[in-house]
């Protein structure tokens, strides 16, 4: 008996492990479902706030706290549930990123309600942050492939 790997064995094995740490790192990235949930409550708090009326407006809280504590509990005791991925991960990289998409909503959202306000358009917030919504469920998605790629390109062994 020889306890020597063949060479076409050890490459089954690489291409193995290649593509399970692939499905692990996809699937850490953040659901679609979840900058729809978002998109939605913040619509929704736009929406109240703008009513004018008191109680409205602390009931529409609590209901947007609630929508995103349960939205975002969700997504991490879905990640938590789920094999994590152990890699290499570039941080600056991914917190520049993370910046970005935030810097980017909200100049978003501040120029197109105040471009409507200043038009005298009905109800600027609520349509500024609608147009943000629409950004924030496009962009999310490319968010997580961009980051899901940053993390697949950083993994021991895969070319750089």
């Amino acid at each position: 008996m020889s306890d020597q790997v063949r060479p076409e064995e050890a490459a089954r094995a690489l291409t193995e492990i290649g593509q399970r740490q692939e499905q692990v790192i996809r699937m850490a990235g953040t659901p679609n479902w979840f900058w729809w949930a978002i998109a939605f409550l913040m619509v929704a708090m736009a929406a109240v706030a703008e009513t004018g009326q008191g109680l409205v407006a602390v009931i529409g809280t609590a209901v947007l706290v609630v929508g995103v504590l349960a939205t975002a509990g969700l997504v991490a005791f879905r990640a938590v549930r789920r094999p994590q991925p152990r890699t290499s991960l570039p941080v600056p990289r991914l917190v520049v990123a993370a910046l970005v998409f935030a810097a980017v909503l909200v100049g978003v959202s501040l120029a197109a309600t105040f471009t409507l306000k200043a038009s005298g358009v009905s109800y600027p917030g609520t349509i500024g942050v609608s147009v943000t919504a629409v950004v924030l469920v496009v962009g999310g998605p490319m968010q997580t492939r961009y980051l899901q790629r940053l993390m697949l390109a950083n993994r021991p062994g895969s070319r750089r």
